[in-house]
């Protein structure tokens, strides 16, 4: 999923069920998109999770300047191993220390991490050697602040790659360039003896607005040379996990889908979105005490994402539904519909939907685009996107460009069905079927807003449970926002609660009885 070698697609998924024999090992490694977006305490806080449902895990801080990964676990720094380090750095099993939480071993020695540093990428394959050497389940890795040899391939050669940004221009624009950096470095381990490929490589992430992953693969194209089909492969494989963290306002909630859509449209490749995470005191404050935040605020909302993040890495559809997901042509040669990220036939309603989704994503607010293209080319894609809405919502007109396009028609049904499983445009839109199952804890409180965040995260829109359900688009909404005085009845508004919940697999029941509590105390406010 994750990588493009052959080795990712065909393992099995981090899992949570217990099983008698020893799982295979995962690596993960966590890069922040800039100082300060929440990196270290997302790996911290994941690896905590994973330890207490029965993981073994290896927390490995890969900072060589300011490690501080202890300080998220609140413990004192570990103290620096006493033996000598060889070339091959077999020694690391002895310098992971225990950290008080069970399963959960932590390698913070400055001395391993720098030395494996000032070797750049020979550096990274023998730390990643020694880390393999530690018998556990999982190894996560805490990257640096860094865009060198050592840091890119260390993120490269994990099997998931998650990259932490949050909603501030400067740390999407980071995020763009460290995955792109990401890409060319899984690129440059494929092309021995191609020294024209290697040189635009070289040349690529110079400047100010530096080659995406699209425009090399064009370049390479352009010049006849065979490494072209090499990154057309790797950009239809490499699929970096997205986390949006310090969500503030609703507006933040649509960043992660955002930058997917940017992404597929403008760079040349497809992230994964796993999810966001609130803007919550209790990070701050659990930091400040010296207490780990999954424990010292277990119920907190960043806790609550986290889980919801961390559920989704772990889950095996996610796999499924990234692979087959083909790159759509550049936005120049694309027809109505995929500049829409719609399917042929869709309705005057989700017509309408997709500007204003572009308009909200891409718009003069939207920062997204940040790093992603130029001006110009944001201009003109809001420009060919306004034709696009205005020529298919005019019949006449529609009926016209749908006969140029396809002189041979088009199925509707068919059509429809293979849209929501895979757009367009490349951003994934799951069924029902293809959603996981969202396993509930005493903690989970599931109101409107519990429900909503379950649907965004899902990439699922309110048109396709109301036409699975059979509820009203404006009763849905009502339920989101909890505006109980515009919902019916409550035998009727507990029947729309149980569709909703069970379209997204949540317990219809507890959600039932979690809604109509607070519905039912709105209510009595009232009389």
């Amino acid at each position: 999923m994750t990588g493009a070698d052959a080795r990712v697609p065909g393992e099995a998924p981090l899992s949570h069920s217990a099983e008698p024999q020893r799982p295979a090992r995962r690596t993960i490694a966590v890069r922040g998109a800039r100082g300060g977006v929440g990196a270290s305490m997302v790996a911290v806080n994941l690896g905590i999770f994973l330890a207490q449902i029965g993981r073994q895990v290896l927390l490995v801080d890969a900072d060589p300047d300011t490690p501080g990964l202890h300080t998220w676990l609140g413990s004192e720094p570990p103290a620096p191993t006493a033996f000598s380090i060889d070339g091959d750095f077999c020694d690391i099993p002895k310098a992971a220390v225990a950290t008080g939480i069970a399963g959960l071993q932590l390698l913070q020695d400055t001395r391993f991490i720098a030395l494996a540093a000032e070797r750049g990428a020979d550096g990274a394959q023998q730390l990643w050697r020694g880390i393999r050497s530690v018998e556990t389940d999982v190894v996560i890795v805490d990257l640096p602040m860094r865009l060198d040899d050592f840091t890119l391939h260390l993120f490269c050669a994990a099997d998931y790659r998650v990259c932490v940004t949050m909603p501030m221009p400067d740390a999407v624009e980071g995020t763009w360039r460290f995955l792109s950096s990401a890409w060319a470095c899984l690129l440059e381990g494929q092309l021995a003896g191609n020294d024209a490929a290697r040189s635009l490589l070289a040349h690529a992430n110079r400047g100010f607005q530096p080659l995406t992953p699209r425009r090399i693969v064009e370049r390479l194209m352009q010049l006849e040379n065979p490494a072209a089909g090499i990154a057309a492969d790797l950009s239809r494989t490499f699929h970096p996990l997205l986390v949006v963290n310090q969500i503030r306002i609703r507006e933040d909630d649509e960043l992660g889908a955002a930058m997917v859509s940017a992404a597929t449209r403008w760079l040349g490749f497809i992230p994964v979105l796993l999810g966001s995470i609130g803007w919550d005191d209790n990070v701050w404050l659990a930091q400040r005490r010296g207490r780990p935040l999954l424990i010292e605020f277990a119920r907190s909302r960043a806790c609550k994402d986290l889980e919801q993040v961390v559920r989704r890495l772990m889950n095996l559809e996610l796999r499924e539904l990234v692979a087959p997901v083909p790159l759509p042509p550049a936005t120049k040669d694309q027809n109505y519909y995929e500049l829409l990220e719609i399917y042929p036939g869709a309705s005057e309603e989700e017509v309408r939907r997709a500007i204003r989704q572009i308009r909200l994503w891409f718009g003069p607010g939207g920062i997204s685009l940040r790093g992603a293209c130029a001006r110009e080319e944001q201009d003109d894609f809001t420009k060919q996107a306004e034709t696009a809405h205005a020529r298919l919502l005019d019949r006449f007109e529609r009926r016209r460009y749908d006969r140029e396009q396809f002189p041979g028609g088009f199925h509707r049904d068919k059509d429809a069905e293979a849209a929501r499983q895979r757009s367009i445009a490349g951003t994934v839109a799951a069924t029902q079927e293809s959603l996981p199952e969202v396993m509930l804890t005493d903690d989970h409180f599931v109101d409107g807003a519990f429900l909503a965040r379950v649907r965004r995260e899902n990439n699922v829109e309110l048109l396709d449970i109301s036409n699975r359900a059979k509820v009203s688009i404006r009763y849905l909404q009502a339920i989101e926002d909890e505006r109980y005085d515009d919902l019916p009845a409550a035998v009727y508004t507990r029947g729309f609660v149980a569709e909703f919940a069970r379209f997204l697999k949540i317990d219809p029941r507890r959600a039932v009885r979690d809604f109509m509590s607070c519905y039912d105390a709105h209510m009595e406010k009232r009389k």
